[in-house]
């Protein structure tokens, strides 16, 4: 079944830390292959507010509003024709807005959970979350700041900025695999590229229990940034036949 919703993303942050990947591996499903640079895969993770996610044509005064935080691999599926496709493979999900969730569930292997999710604004310049999760080991906390400078972090896999931002480019597609093996399944984003804008922000504190949970202990933040608001799409459906080995 093909689906597609609509909304706004109207605050959103993006961290992507470096990752061992033999620790990384067992959790990415046959048919997917980590994306790694210099010795490091990586670990994603994704705070937005979502502003009256609906379906497509239905009215915004339906849509149902609600923050996501998501902990996604960076990954690769080989399909058939010579291609493949870079996106995102999702661990876990929380949100607070249950019912929707377990809708999402159904729909998705975004895999939601329900939390309580505390956001505020210390001043113009800085931000703090709190993730209360009514299951599992995903207590999490975050402080960021706008950063004065971009640069590249200590111990940074990457040669340059420029190398980082080409290895790292959000990648609109959560990916996973079906449960033959045999199709990898695409959810789409669409946005207008054009409009997407990030900020580097620098990271004050930060506690997430559930990598720890897998047993990834060492992460190393190699990129923060917050990205302006921008109108999304949501296109649930679509499969690719992996490419046979």
């Amino acid at each position: 079944m093909k689906l597609e919703m609509v909304g706004r993303i109207d605050e959103c942050f993006l961290l992507s830390y470096g990752i061992n990947p033999e620790q990384a591996a067992p959790f990415v499903p046959a048919g997917l292959e980590l994306i790694t640079c210099r010795g490091a895969a990586f670990f994603n993770i994704v705070i937005c507010h979502v502003d009256r996610m609906r379906m497509r044509f239905t009215p915004g005064a339906l849509g149902v509003t609600y923050w996501h935080i998501a902990y996604r691999v960076q990954v690769r599926a080989n399909v058939a024709g010579d291609r493949s496709i870079e996106g995102l493979y999702f661990l876990r999900s929380d949100i607070d807005r249950p019912l929707f969730g377990a809708v999402g569930n159904r729909l998705t292997d975004f895999h939601f959970h329900a939390a309580r999710v505390q956001f505020w604004n210390d001043d113009e310049a800085a931000w703090r979350l709190r993730v209360e999760p009514a299951t599992g080991d995903a207590f999490a906390s975050l402080a960021v700041r706008r950063a004065a400078s971009n640069s590249l972090a200590p111990g940074s896999p990457f040669v340059s900025l420029e190398d980082r931002e080409r290895v790292l480019k959000y990648a609109p597609f959560g990916l996973s695999v079906s449960e033959t093996g045999q199709y990898v399944r695409v959810a789409e984003v669409i946005r207008d590229e054009a409009l997407w804008r990030e900020e580097p922000v620098e990271v004050e504190a930060a506690d997430w229990s559930y990598p720890r949970s897998l047993g990834l202990r060492d992460l190393r933040l190699v990129r923060a940034t917050r990205v302006a608001p921008i109108d999304y799409r949501w296109r649930i459906g679509r499969t690719e036949r992996l490419r046979s080995i």
